[in-house]
């Protein structure tokens, strides 16, 4: 027995939705669940360590504002030990040490001590 055409594709796209209907989707509700929780997770997670980046970097970059102001030009050699320092309170009692300091080479020495 021969359909009209017209039959053939309501069957032909009744099968297909029946079909589709039928076959489980790749990720369940919970897992695309979780995945979303986990995807918020980890974007809260670089945005706390972007500030804590940027808290080091400000840190580090006026005590050498400071230490030019001060001071002059400061060597590589310095600029170099400041950009490595990652501990906060460190780079806090540098700053106050770079406004205090009664020379670069003071500030120089207690460095070295704080290495």
């Amino acid at each position: 027995m021969t359909l009209s055409p017209e039959l053939q594709s309501s069957l032909e796209s009744k099968i297909k939705q029946f079909e589709e209907e039928r076959t489980m989707p790749l990720m369940s509700n919970m897992e695309l669940r979780g995945r979303k929780i986990g995807e918020e997770i980890g974007e809260l997670r670089g945005i706390e360590r972007g500030k804590e980046i940027g808290v080091l970097e400000k840190s580090r970059d006026a005590i050498k504002t400071v230490l030019t102001v001060r001071f002059g030009q400061i060597s590589s050699e310095i600029e170099e030990i400041i950009g490595k320092m990652t501990n906060p309170t460190i780079l806090e009692e540098l700053l106050k040490l770079a406004a205090t300091a009664n020379s670069l080479a003071e500030f120089r020495q207690s460095l070295a001590r704080i290495q």
